[in-house]
């Protein structure tokens, strides 16, 4: 799996086609246009094709955007510009718009000359293509600031962000191994409305597929799996080598089948193996190391959390798959944990990941299931549900909050943390119930409502931030 990576920008810079008569601005303007690139070059790559000032100009440009697969288009009006020459375009193409309202001038005073004002008055363009936008029904969004603003480049850097993380959701593949846990209503879904307003794809993973592929698994590699693991982690004395072999078989085909059938995430639930009988143990061990390589992953065959957690994966480079578990009115937190599936490289560093034996015991297998236990290192998080309201439509519930510093308890022999939300624990679980957040939650460092919520607007799905 591809680690964070930029966003793919198309830009679109404008002008009249009367200043041609003006020596020397449009070479002005191309200039300030890829001075805008250079700015934007740390978190985008974008592509340039020169001052439009024409309706021909326009659709050049843009076919060539399209063609190239950016992730959305930015609209700068370097001068004022007519909104007839872009709007028929604009109209056309599916891309994403984001009109980014700047100047290279960064203030007007008393000694101000003509040209600055000719170089400098974008603004009207910009109220004039919103208008005719908004007339159209034609749907984007604005940014204003100066283009040297450090607040005004972080919006558009979320955009960016936001955009490049749409795009991955829209060809999103995630793969079920089994079904979904029965009566567990809050993550079930109408997999044609996912595909529709998400863009995700589920897929099943077969079981005999599965297991056939652990049988076949080259020594050599699962013999290097687990010397990966020795020297990873704090191994138990108690674990077998059947056992590691049977959860590394696992492991093995399981990364093999996502990688075969491009999918960006999985979900298993422990009971449809268990029932089912061929895959040898259950895929705890498999899953934590899978999200530590940037995938997606949800317990109990919930894709809509292995979804929300791809998408963090995407959007902010390592993400984790989680449940809020028990709450701590003491501490004002939420033990966080799970049967044995999270992410051990957001592992706290100054205690070992320990490689053990399952104590599930809800279930009949033929080998011990291992699985990864820490707590996870200190730092500000956000959280992410993706759940189904009322009418089928999809929501992100979102909050940011911290993982406290605190270190594993000793009698647990899951992966867990501490999370701390903002503001009083029984008025946040309250408001998160009563949005509708769903059990299963994704979480990645940083604090990313913001962008977020801009992920949902290029979406059209609805989000909550608490």
């Amino acid at each position: 799996m591809e680690g964070k990576r930029k966003a793919e920008v198309g830009l679109l810079g404008l002008t009249f086609e009367l200043y041609d008569k003006i020596p020397g601005l449009k070479p002005a303007l191309a200039k300030f246009a890829e001075e805008l690139s250079k700015v934007f070059s740390p978190f985008a790559n974008v592509s340039f094709p020169g001052v439009c000032n024409t309706r021909s100009q326009v659709n050049q440009a843009v076919a060539s955007f399209e063609a190239n697969n950016v992730d959305f288009l930015m609209v700068v009006l370097l001068s004022y510009a007519p909104s007839h020459i872009a709007l028929p375009t604009l109209l056309r193409t599916n891309l994403p718009i984001l009109i980014f309202n700047t100047q290279k001038a960064y203030s007007i005073t008393a000694e101000t000359k003509p040209e600055v004002t000719l170089h400098n008055h974008g603004m009207h363009g910009v109220q004039d293509l919103a208008n005719v936008f908004l007339r159209s029904g034609r749907e984007f969004n604005i940014v204003t600031g100066h283009y040297q603003d450090d607040e005004t480049i972080g919006q558009v850097r979320q955009w960016c962000d936001a955009a490049r993380t749409v795009r991955f959701m829209r060809q999103c593949k995630i793969g079920l191994l089994g079904y979904p846990m029965e009566q567990m209503g809050d993550f079930a879904i109408d997999e044609t409305a996912f595909l529709a307003q998400m863009g995700v794809e589920v897929k099943r993973i077969p079981m005999k597929r599965v297991s056939l592929e652990a049988a076949k698994a080259p020594d050599e590699e699962i013999a290097e799996q687990i010397d990966f693991d020795r020297k990873q982690f704090e191994i138990a004395s108690e674990i077998t080598q059947e056992e590691h072999e049977a959860s590394s078989r696992l492991e093995w085909a399981l990364r093999k089948i996502l990688k075969e059938e491009g999918m960006h995430g999985f979900s298993a639930h422990f009971m449809a193996v268990s029932e089912d009988g061929r895959p040898a143990t259950l895929p705890f061990l498999a899953a934590s190391k899978l999200l530590g390589e940037g995938y997606g992953y949800g317990g109990e065959g919930d894709v809509t959390s292995a979804a929300a957690v791809a998408m963090m994966q995407e959007l902010a480079g390592a993400a984790n798959f989680t449940e809020m578990f028990t709450m701590d009115f003491g501490g004002n937190a939420i033990l966080m944990s799970h049967m044995g599936e999270s992410n051990w490289r957001l592992a706290r560093e100054d205690v070992p990941v320990r490689l053990a034996r399952s104590r599930l015991g809800l279930v009949d297998l033929q080998v011990a299931p291992l699985l990864l236990t820490f707590a996870l290192k200190p730092g500000e998080v956000t959280l992410v549900s993706l759940t189904t309201l009322a009418n089928g439509k999809l929501k992100m519930i979102v909050t940011e909050g911290e993982v406290v510093d605190f270190p594993p308890i000793k009698a647990l022999s899951t992966p867990h943390y501490k999370f701390a939300p903002r503001g009083n624990l029984g008025d946040f679980l309250t408001r998160f119930s009563m949005e509708g957040g769903s059990h299963h939650q994704a979480l990645a460092y940083g604090k990313l409502s913001e962008v977020i919520e801009k992920v949902a607007v290029l979406l059209n799905i609805e989000c909550s931030v608490i």
